[in-house]
C-alpha cells in the first residue's frame, strides 16, 4: 500500500484534517503488525516528510498555545541573558519537521542548573507585568504533595479547574521541575533542569541516578515533613554534581518524572545554535544529531519511532 499516493489524490481539505492522520497512524501500526517488510513504513515516513502534512483543529490550537509559551520563555531569556535549548521530542520536531511533530501535544526545554534558578526567580515578576497573563498563566514547582513553590501565582494543577488528577491517578505527572501554562485549557511547557557532573564521579551516577531520582521524587508525594531544598542539596553533593562547567552533563534528579536521560558530554550542547521551529528561531543543541541519536537511537527521523506511546492512547 503506497500511502503517499493515496494521500496525495486526497482534496486539501481532508488532507489537512487531524481525524486522517489518527486513521493513517492506526493504517501503518496494523501494517506492522502484518508484515515485516514494512518497518519502518517508509511510504508513512514520504508521506509526512514530502507532502507537508499539516494538523488543524483542535490539536493545532494547542500546538499554537504551546508555541506563545516558547516565544515567551525565549523572550524572558533573551532579556536575562539566560541559555535554554529545546529537547526531546520538540527537538525532534524542529529537526524532522521544522515546527512541532504532526500529532505532539507537548513542548519541552532544557536549562543548566545556574540559568535555571534565575528563570525561576524572574518568571513571577515578569508574568506579573501585564495583567492577561497575570490571571490567565500559571507556574509551578511543587516542593512537596500539596505545595507550590510561587506562592502568589496561579498553579497549573488547580483543583477548582479540574486540573488535580492525571488521568485519575493523583501526583502521576505532577511537576517538580519548572511549568509554565495557561489555566484553561491546561497546557504546560516543560522546562527541565540539567546539571554538570564531575569527572571522578561520572560512574557513580551513571549507577545511582535513577535510585536517587525515584527516592526523591517518592519522598516528595509520600512525606509529610519532606524538605525540598535540604534533601535536593544533600543528593546534589553526594552524586557530584556541580554548578561549575564540567565536560560532561547530567539530567537533574528533580526533572523528568518518567525516562532516565543520563549523562553526556558538555560539547553535545554548548556552543548552542539555533534552529526553526514554526517559523521561528529557537536556541538548540551544539550537536542535536548526536543527542537525539543517544536518546532514542540512530532511527530518530523515522515518523514511527516516535509515536509508538501517542498511538496507544488512540
Amino acid at each position: 500500500m503506497d500511502l503517499s499516493k493515496l494521500y496525495k489524490k486526497l482534496p486539501s481539505k481532508i488532507q489537512e484534517s487531524d481525524e486522517l492522520l489518527i486513521l493513517l497512524m492506526k493504517i501503518s501500526k496494523t501494517i506492522r503488525k502484518t508484515n515485516s517488510k514494512s518497518t519502518p513504513n517508509y511510504a508513512l515516513n514520504s508521506m509526512f516528510k514530502h507532502n507537508n502534512v499539516k494538523i488543524t483543529g483542535s490539536l493545532r490550537h494547542i500546538q499554537q498555545m504551546y508555541l506563545e509559551l516558547l516565544r515567551f520563555i525565549d523572550n524572558i531569556c533573551g532579556k536575562y541573558d539566560l541559555d535554554y535549548c529545546l529537547i526531546y521530542g520538540t527537538l525532534i520536531g524542529a529537526m524532522r519537521h521544522e515546527g512541532f511533530i504532526p500529532w505532539d501535544d507537548d513542548c519541552d526545554i532544557l536549562m543548566m542548573r545556574k540559568d535555571y534558578e534565575k528563570l525561576i526567580e524572574v518568571l513571577p515578576q515578569e508574568l506579573k507585568k501585564n495583567e492577561f497573563l497575570k490571571e490567565n498563566c500559571a507556574l509551578t514547582k511543587l516542593i512537596n504533595k500539596e505545595e507550590n513553590y510561587f506562592k502568589d501565582m496561579n498553579s497549573i494543577y488547580n483543583k477548582k479547574l479540574g486540573h488535580d488528577d492525571y488521568f485519575n491517578q493523583p501526583h502521576l505527572g505532577k511537576s517538580i521541575f519548572l511549568q509554565i501554562g495557561w489555566l484553561k485549557p491546561m497546557v504546560k511547557l516543560d522546562i527541565f533542569p540539567y546539571d554538570y557532573v564531575k569527572e571522578n564521579k561520572i560512574d557513580y551516577y551513571n549507577k545511582s541516578y535513577s535510585a536517587y531520582k525515584f527516592s526523591f521524587r517518592s519522598s516528595l508525594f509520600e512525606k509529610n515533613n519532606f524538605k525540598f531544598n535540604e534533601e535536593f542539596n544533600r543528593i546534589f553533593s553526594k552524586m557530584g554534581l556541580t554548578l561549575n562547567k564540567t565536560d560532561y552533563i547530567g539530567e537533574g534528579i528533580d526533572a523528568s518524572e518518567i525516562d532516565d536521560f543520563g549523562w553526556f558530554p558538555t560539547e553535545y550542547i554548548f556552543h548552542l545554535k539555533t534552529i526553526q521551529f514554526e517559523n521561528y528561531e529557537f536556541k538548540c543543541p551544539n550537536k542535536p544529531d548526536k543527542l537525539l541519536k543517544l536518546w532514542y537511537g540512530d532511527d530518530y527521523m523515522d515518523i514511527l519511532k516516535y509515536y509508538n506511546a501517542w498511538l496507544s492512547r488512540i
